[in-house]
């Protein structure tokens, strides 16, 4: 048992931590709408259990960041950024420092909108959409920072900013998924709870709980 200087000392560096995961978290939101994806992968932990779920596909292994975010040029061609936007707000934050101070879960609601050329449409079309989400996370701590450690994204909705969500016919034509292999995703996209008309809302998923430590983890 702690004694109590000790106690108030741990409790300050959760409290602490939460304020860190928060702003590890909008810098990846300030990046990503920068379009500077190449300074993504650091906020990652140096592990080999790495998982990145994402809308187009899942990646996992120590690499996983960098795949999903940060290409090869060769894999990832140069694009007209012209009119490019996106900007994915982190709202309703829920952070839970472990107990034991040694991870993290937290979530995010997330409003967003972008603006894309939409290259596997005919005539490469600048379309504004809508794209809501939801962000969960599981973050470690590697030394005197943390880091993410498991990542998703879920998206709610993408659809013309003209048009309603409800509407499944207006809802946007993805483009085609990334094939599944060793410069792509590891496996398809999974965790995703799209929006539906015939949806339950009571299905989603709620926020992290506190917990003491988590499940089998590593030293």
């Amino acid at each position: 048992m702690m004694s109590e200087p000790a106690e108030i000392a741990h409790r300050l560096e959760r409290l602490e931590a939460v304020h860190e995961i928060e702003n590890l978290m909008g810098r990846y939101a300030f990046y990503h709408s920068a379009y500077r994806d190449d300074l993504i992968p650091p906020l990652f932990a140096d592990r080999e259990d790495l998982v990145v779920e994402m809308p187009f596909g899942t990646f996992t292994g120590p690499d996983a960041a960098r795949r999903a975010w940060a290409p090869p040029p060769a894999k990832a061609p140069a694009r007209d950024l012209a009119g490019e936007y996106a900007e994915h707000l982190l709202t309703t934050p829920v952070v839970e420092v472990a107990r034991d101070g040694r991870t993290a879960r937290a979530a995010w609601i997330s409003p967003g909108a972008e603006a894309h050329h939409l290259g596997w449409i005919e005539g490469n079309p600048l379309r504004g959409l809508w794209y809501w989400g939801r962000y969960s996370a599981d973050f470690i701590r590697e030394g005197d920072a943390w880091k993410l450690w498991h990542f998703r994204l879920s998206a709610t909705f993408i659809t013309d900013y003209s048009a309603s969500f409800t509407d499944t016919a207006a809802q946007l034509s993805p483009p085609p998924l990334p094939p599944v292999g060793v410069d792509g995703p590891d496996a398809p996209p999974r965790g995703q709870v799209p929006y539906s008309p015939v949806w339950d809302p009571r299905e989603l998923a709620l926020a992290p709980e506190p917990y003491s430590t988590f499940p089998g983890t590593p030293q």
